[in-house]
């Protein structure tokens, strides 16, 4: 966990510095748009966090713990109208550290089984997941971080694990694109490679399980002619915005997005903010989407809320 952060905030710094004015200061409090982000990340609430320094904002925090960070994102969540946020754990037992954020604000949260598939992140086992989902815990597998453990998402380990997603009928969340600076030679993740994180190795596991509802995280990025094949060949494939939105460089960040809306897949992107240890990270994520002005209110109102409310089956999705 140390190292991860540690890499973000090296791989973060250059973006820091090329992003457009302001995109550093603190964001203001929300519109009153009502926001889900379906891109979200719990810790068990006693992994020592010790208040790491927002790598694009340079604010730090009085985090202390995955408790104090529990409570940090249900502040910024409340602060800026974020009425549905779907958690995924990481560290130690994944599925409990989600399943403590939905016994925190049941309302608020909806539960993922985050899975890797590596030695030092093995896959839960297929019973106990099952029963996590028959009970309605789990309602999303993922984030499937199948490349950090050098694997696609049609290797055949995972199988078993898409059959019971496409059994219960629950999304699948699964890691795209690539991957903070370094990741290949940290400890956890010598196998990861960054194409593996290109959209296109899903099409196998897609026709193979023609059910799936399937959410491309990070909306693949930079694989961008890729994740447009792929959302125009499968229906049942939505993108999120992720990290780009508040790690990339803004203007980056918005051709990227302004492409996806301009080739027609307005109504197949979901706001996520993946706030990984930085709670202001959810402001920064929103403020990503609020500052493109190349979206109408109806787009914003799409991405924030109505997207993630169809594809998730949240909720009816709410008027502009």
């Amino acid at each position: 966990m140390i190292g991860r952060r540690h890499l973000l905030k090296i791989a973060a710094g250059a973006a820091a510095s090329v992003s457009l004015p302001g995109a550093q200061a603190a964001p203001r409090a929300g519109t009153g748009r009502r926001i889900i982000d379906v891109h979200m990340h719990a810790y068990p609430a006693d992994l020592a966090i010790d208040g790491p320094v927002n790598p694009i904002s340079g604010a730090g925090n009085a985090i202390r713990n995955g408790a104090d960070h529990l409570s940090a994102c249900i502040a910024e969540m409340k602060r800026h109208n974020v009425v549905k946020g779907i958690v995924s754990g990481g560290d130690g037992d994944r599925l409990k550290a989600a399943t403590d954020w939905l016994d925190r604000d049941p309302d608020r949260f909806v539960a993922g089984a985050a899975i890797r598939g590596s030695e030092d992140a093995p896959l839960p086992s297929l019973e106990t997941l099952r029963k996590a989902v028959s009970a309605g815990r789990i309602k999303v597998l993922g984030e499937v971080t199948s490349q950090y453990a050098g694997l696609s998402l049609g290797d055949p380990k995972y199988e078993p694990y898409l059959a019971l997603a496409e059994e219960f009928d629950i999304p699948v969340a699964l890691h795209t694109g690539t991957m903070p600076a370094g990741t290949p030679f940290d400890p956890c993740c010598r196998a990861a490679r960054a194409r593996l994180g290109n959209p296109e190795n899903i099409e196998d596991a897609l026709n193979r399980h023609p059910k799936l509802r399937l959410n491309l995280m990070h909306g693949g990025w930079p694989y961008l002619d890729d994740t447009m094949a792929m959302l125009m060949l499968y229906p049942n494939v939505n993108v999120d915005t992720g990290a780009g939105s508040w790690l990339l460089p803004r203007p980056h960040f918005h051709a990227y997005l302004r492409t996806l809306v301009e080739a027609g897949f307005a109504e197949r992107i979901m706001f996520g903010s993946d706030q990984m240890f930085w709670p202001n990270a959810i402001g920064l994520a929103i403020q990503g989407i609020e500052s493109a002005a190349f979206l109408t209110e109806a787009q914003k109102q799409d991405i924030f809320y109505n997207n993630a409310a169809r594809f998730y089956r949240l909720a009816p999705p709410a008027k502009a």
